[in-house]
């Protein structure tokens, strides 16, 4: 059998980091905003806040969204508060997906609803949510608004969906792209539009710059299926094969049931009732013994090429640069062995 699980790609956050290096002093100000704006008289708010915001996020919205204003020639700064805004959104989504997706581990730690239960996840959830609107609507941008009250319902839309998938094999490719677009790369487009509406950019710029971001979040979000089955949970920082334990059919599993028939019989059977860690076990490995992890990434890649591609209009820059190879090395976050 082909080695399942991944080891970390070397000169995987160079991007990232380069990326950061350019815009330290603006995501210092983020990180110290969006610990102010989760700051509340109720103790468990923080608490519970900085359980998760404080456990190691890579801040990628921000950092896009960031990149995207200064390539788009404004000063990153003006960009701060809605960066905050992004990453309350994501926080707030990722706190309802553990209590919905029943997860252990989340960025390595303790998911918070182990630790402080799921009522106080979901409140806490909401109130990242009603801040960060909070934000948007200070900033007064009424089409930036309007496209944000549209993906935060798509987003809503795409885990619902999701849910209603729930233990079928029978998914479509189509349904999953609707699937991942909602969910996933529709926050991503938005950062992106975001940076670029901050200054006097052309029409044509902030549409750019939403494809990029959309395009760019559906290659994270194969990416990130792909993890699911091949890395250990200390380097995905969630449980092995977690969206397989919910039932959830993601690409991988999708590809690999086209290829190995008796597969669709076994994710069926277990479908039927609560998936153990022996049967996971077994449907990772069989997907791994075939092509469909490389298949897999082979679509991510297609998604982080067109993101690159709709780059074209934009005005060579530094940070045009960096945007090029975040998007080139979306899907270098593992290396199979």
């Amino acid at each position: 059998m082909r080695e399942i699980l991944t080891q970390p790609v070397a000169t995987q956050a160079l991007p990232l980091a380069k990326a950061h290096a350019l815009l330290a002093e603006a995501l210092e100000r983020v990180e110290a905003v969006l610990s102010e704006t989760v700051s509340s008289t109720v103790e468990m708010i923080p608490e519970v806040s900085h359980h998760l915001i404080s456990s190691g996020g890579k801040r990628i919205r921000p950092t896009l969204l960031l990149l995207m204003a200064q390539a788009c020639r404004v000063d990153v700064n003006q960009g701060v508060e809605l960066s905050v805004a992004t990453e309350l959104f994501h926080n707030a989504s990722l706190l309802h997906d553990d209590v919905v997706d029943r997860g252990h581990l989340r960025r390595g730690v303790t998911a918070a609803p182990r630790v402080f239960g799921n009522s106080a996840s979901v409140l806490v959830g909401d109130f990242m949510m009603a801040r960060a609107f909070g934000i948007v609507v200070r900033h007064g941008d009424l089409d930036l608004l309007r496209e944000l009250s549209l993906v935060i319902s798509a987003m809503a839309e795409g885990e619902v969906l999701q849910l209603i998938r729930s233990g079928k094999v029978t998914l479509s490719l189509p349904n999953y792209e609707e699937i991942i677009s909602g969910k996933t790369a529709g926050l991503f487009s938005w950062c992106c539009r975001a940076g670029a509406s901050l200054g006097p950019a052309r029409a044509e710029l902030v549409e750019a710059a939403a494809k990029f971001g959309k395009a760019f979040g559906m290659a994270f979000q194969i990416t990130d299926d792909v993890l699911d089955y091949t890395a250990a949970p200390e380097q995905s920082g969630k449980d092995l094969a977690n969206d397989l334990q919910q039932g959830k059919t993601t690409l991988p599993l999708l590809l690999a049931c086209e290829q190995d028939h008796k597969l669709l019989k076994i994710v069926e059977t277990v479908a039927e009732s609560e998936p153990t860690e022996k049967d996971c076990f077994e449907i990772v490995r069989r997907v791994n013994n075939t092509q469909a992890i490389s298949l897999a990434l082979n679509y991510a890649r297609q998604y982080s090429q067109k993101a690159i591609d709709s780059l074209a209009v934009v005005t060579d820059s530094s940070a045009v640069e960096h945007l090029r190879q975040l998007a080139n090395h979306v899907t270098d976050r593992i290396e199979l062995t």
